[in-house]
């Protein structure tokens, strides 16, 4: 994510698209995954003494019951929602980093960047992206996979007929459900993800010129920051899966929370950290590279010559 040359806005929209929908639909089976163990009706509890079930049982159960199309249950949601999402994301955080450049008159073509502005674009990125796609794409996804595992209610609807059910069920403050959860973990995830991509990034820049830009390298890094961005914001996406599931009474992320630490134990907040870390390392570096070789074919193209361009 070089700052020379920058590229337009709906250059910088579209090439973020491309790389949330590229990393989502290679990533979605361990997203599916992780959102069954985390649903109540899988999680073990005090009261009950039920154990939770594996990844490798759902694994199992869902490919015996309904084959490999079984484990892209709300893939179309999540998809949809991450195209706008990532655009959001990667437009939110270059466009915040210009603005915290001049706050803090740092020079980061000099390497001399302050390292709170990654951290507050990266803040600010998760915060608009949340609130603007996150929440209602997550709140449907969720409920498609639980319904999957109840008996199928929504099968065959698609994306546009579930959200119409959910809408005239529940409101359209039912998209929104649980929405602090998901700004606090969109919020981390992002903050945390950048700040230890662009960390990454401009100490390689330094130490091995050489391979800076390499999709290879970029590959490796973005792995990296997706393997943080897991262990700091697990909690928030457990909590955010058991709000949005369907029929939660939770009042709030702090009754969630509670009710969570009382009934699972304190573990219950990582629970799926496997599937997850899994995906995340996989959509990060997906994520980061698709989004730089779109950016920079998109530089190449313009400028080379029109009669060049003509001829292919």
């Amino acid at each position: 994510m070089d700052n020379t040359n920058k590229p337009p806005v709906a250059l910088k929209l579209l090439a973020g698209g491309i790389a949330g929908a590229s990393e989502t639909m290679v990533t979605y089976p361990a997203e599916f995954v992780k959102t069954r163990r985390q649903l109540p009706q899988f999680t073990t509890t005090t009261t009950t003494g039920t154990t939770p079930v594996s990844s490798l049982t759902i694994i199992r159960s869902t490919y015996s019951s309904v084959g490999i199309r079984g484990f892209y249950s709300g893939c179309g949601a999540l998809a949809s929602s991450n195209f706008l999402k990532s655009g959001i994301r990667f437009f939110s955080f270059e466009t915040s980093r210009d603005f915290y450049d001049k706050i803090f008159r740092t020079q980061p073509g000099a390497g001399q960047r302050n390292p709170l502005v990654n951290v507050l674009s990266g803040f600010s990125a998760g915060v608009a992206e949340s609130l603007m796609v996150v929440t209602p794409g997550e709140a449907l996804k969720t409920r498609l996979v639980e319904d999957a595992a109840k008996g199928g209610r929504f099968t065959g609807k698609g994306f546009p007929g579930v959200a119409v059910m959910v809408v005239r069920e529940e409101g359209v403050r039912a998209l929104w459900r649980g929405a602090v959860p998901v700004v606090s973990r969109q919020a981390t995830n992002s903050m945390v993800r950048f700040t230890t991509f662009a960390m990454m990034q401009e100490g390689v820049a330094k130490r091995w010129p050489g391979v800076s830009g390499n999709v290879s390298t970029t590959l490796a890094m973005g792995a990296v920051s997706g393997v943080v961005t897991v262990y700091a914001s697990m909690p928030f996406d457990n909590m955010k899966t058991r709000m949005q599931s369907i029929g939660s009474e939770y009042t709030g992320m702090l009754d969630c929370a509670t009710n969570t630490l009382k009934r699972d134990g304190i573990w219950a907040f990582w629970r799926g950290t496997g599937p997850r870390l899994v995906r995340l390392t996989l959509s990060s570096g997906i994520a980061f590279t698709v989004y730089d070789q779109v950016i920079q074919t998109a530089k190449l193209f313009q400028q080379r010559p029109i009669k060049e361009l003509q001829t292919m």
